[in-house]
């Protein structure tokens, strides 16, 4: 038995469907690669992006990078009166192989440095009730998230404190500057996880 030939006009048009697929892949990678340049003319390309997922955005080198990392740390007033020692709430972790290529918990480190930057640029403007910034409430949300998990098991503390710290990262040579404290913010108790 003779195997079987597909006849020319198919094989042509699995030809052109092959030629369109590369072309549109290679077209993708193209707009990829330009998209990731730093002038912001390439950034044009996105706004066919309607998803957000199509074009990814993989700066390699910012502007103006970071040269300093942002720590948020905390201190809880106890239900009975005692005052806990500052505590970190976020953890910078240590950097694995792993993160190279997939590494999800960059997007809370990244949110984190984020509003801690923008509270610093808000502390310069004169006269701003800087707990009125939706970055300020934002961390302050997040810390008391944070501080009603470890306190969970036990009656819910009267209050908390947090503070931003900026350190050079793992260049332990410096010590941290302390930029912001934040006044003492009182709990109440938690009635959605009785």
């Amino acid at each position: 038995m003779r195997p079987r030939i597909a006849p020319p006009a198919r094989q042509a048009d699995w030809g052109a469907l092959t030629a369109v697929v590369i072309g549109g892949l290679a077209a993708w990678f193209g707009v990829t690669v330009l998209s990731q340049h730093p002038q912001q003319i390439f950034d044009r390309f996105r706004r066919y992006d309607y998803t957000g997922l199509l074009i990814g955005n993989w700066r390699f080198f910012a502007p103006e990078p970071a040269q300093h990392d942002f720590h948020v740390l905390h201190r809880v007033l106890l239900a009975d009166d005692a005052q806990t020692p500052w505590v970190e709430t976020t953890h910078i972790p240590k950097r694995i192989w792993r993160q190279m290529v997939w590494f999800p918990e960059r997007r809370q480190d990244k949110a984190v440095f984020d509003i801690c930057a923008e509270l610093i640029v808000s502390m310069a403007q004169p006269g701003l009730d800087l707990t009125r910034v939706p970055a300020y409430q934002v961390l302050c949300d997040h810390v008391e998230l944070v501080v009603r998990e470890e306190h969970r098991a036990g009656p819910t503390p009267k209050g908390f404190q947090f503070v931003i710290a900026r350190s050079t990262g793992y260049d332990e040579s410096n010590d941290p500057d302390y930029l912001l404290i934040s006044q003492f913010i009182p709990l109440q108790e938690d009635h959605h996880h009785e």
